[in-house]
Order: C-alpha cells, then sequence, then structure tokens
C-alpha cells in the first residue's frame, strides 16, 4: 500500500483520539522565534493536525492557511479551533507563487517518503515571498518506514527521520539558506531537529569554470 495513503488511514480512523492528545502542547518558543523572523502576516501551515499551532499563529494577529491530508482530522480540527482547513497535499500545493511570508510544517514532512522530500520543498519554496521563513519539525535519526504511534491507537503511520547535516543539505539544495537549527527532546524523550530556513530569490553562482 502507498505509505501516504495508509498513513493518512491511521489518521482517518483515530482523529479525535489525536487531536485531543496533541491540541494543547503548544510549541511557544519555535512558534515565538518562527514570528519573530518573519517579514509579513501571511502564514501557510502545513499538515496543521488539530490546528493548534494555526490557532495560536491567528490569535498572534497573522493571517493563516490550514492545510491539512486528513478529512476526518480537518473535522476535528474545525471543531475544536472554529478555523477553516483544506485538504491539500504538500507536494502539489494548490496557491500561487509568492503567496506566502512564512510556512510552519511542524511534524507533518516527517510522513514524507524521503524521495518525495524535495519535491514538498520546491512547493515550500514557490509559496514564499522573498525572504519568506520555513519552519521544519523532523523527527531525529536514520530510520524510515512504518512505525505505531499511541497518538492513533498504535496505528501504523510512514516515518522518516532524518539527520541535522541532511536536512540542512536538502534545504540548501533547494534554495534555502539555514536561519538556525537546534535539537530538543519533548516530554516523551524523543529528539526533535527544529530548522529555520530563508527562501533565496537569487540562484546560487555557478563557480565552475
Amino acid at each position: 500500500m502507498d505509505p501516504i495513503k495508509k498513513t493518512i488511514e491511521s489518521y482517518n480512523k483515530f482523529a479525535k483520539n489525536y487531536v485531543e492528545y496533541t491540541f494543547d502542547t503548544i510549541l511557544q518558543y519555535q512558534l515565538t522565534q518562527f514570528i519573530s523572523f518573519l517579514k509579513g502576516k501571511k502564514i501557510l501551515d502545513v499538515g496543521a493536525g488539530s490546528g493548534r499551532d494555526a490557532q495560536y499563529l491567528k490569535e498572534e494577529g497573522l493571517k493563516v492557511t490550514g492545510i491539512e491530508l486528513s478529512p476526518e482530522v480537518i473535522k476535528e480540527a474545525k471543531r475544536k479551533t472554529r478555523l477553516s482547513f483544506k485538504e491539500m497535499d504538500m507536494r502539489k500545493l494548490d496557491f500561487k507563487d509568492t503567496g506566502f511570508d512564512g510556512v510552519w510544517c511542524c511534524a507533518s514532512f516527517i510522513h514524507l517518503p524521503k524521495k518525495d522530500a524535495e519535491k514538498a520543498l520546491k512547493e515550500f519554496h514557490r509559496v514564499l515571498t522573498e525572504n519568506g521563513v520555513l519552519y521544519l519539525g523532523l523527527k531525529e535519526g536514520e530510520k524510515e518506514g512504518f512505525e505505531s504511534s499511541h497518538k492513533l491507537n498504535n496505528s501504523d503511520v510512514y516515518v522518516s527521520h532524518y539527520v541535522q547535516e541532511e536536512i540542512e543539505e536538502k534545504l540548501r539544495d533547494c534554495d534555502f539558506e539555514i536561519i538556525t537549527t537546534y535539537i530538543e527532546k519533548d516530554a516523551e524523550g524523543i529528539s526533535w531537529i527544529n530548522t529555520f530556513a530563508r527562501k533565496l530569490t537569487i540562484k546560487k553562482l555557478d563557480t565552475k569554470k
């Protein structure tokens, strides 16, 4: 089965559990950093999940558009936040070029197979304005494949883990410059890579003769 399809099925089946479990876990430090790097107010929340971060950003005075690939999670997030969310794949964003000042992507990029990572990063780059900011929250490690999630009643989801150098290289290859990266452990002892990057609008110069 397609890894994305199977992952969506798991989220659909246990959407209510997932939203209730994750809604109150606010990444205030990362969100505050993200806001401080912005040069505008239009934000795309990619893989918005419970809507927790979209609601926080809206309360901070930003204009937020949230997208999510699980229709059942969208239903629960709407009920929880009273915000609207669009069902959309991060690998093919249905938005015009340069429409957002920031892309917030917390714990959703991890569900992409690594072979699709560049496709999504190029889409993020495309929809960001000049000097637009991207945040990625990623699980640290080297594994890639299905693993059970206790937030989804131990159903399987596809997870790609990254090491810092790996994701930074992918970002640079897609014309982003790294603002800052740091690794933190959450309350469950899982290490997360927090990467903030800025869109480069001038292509890297080819120094080869």
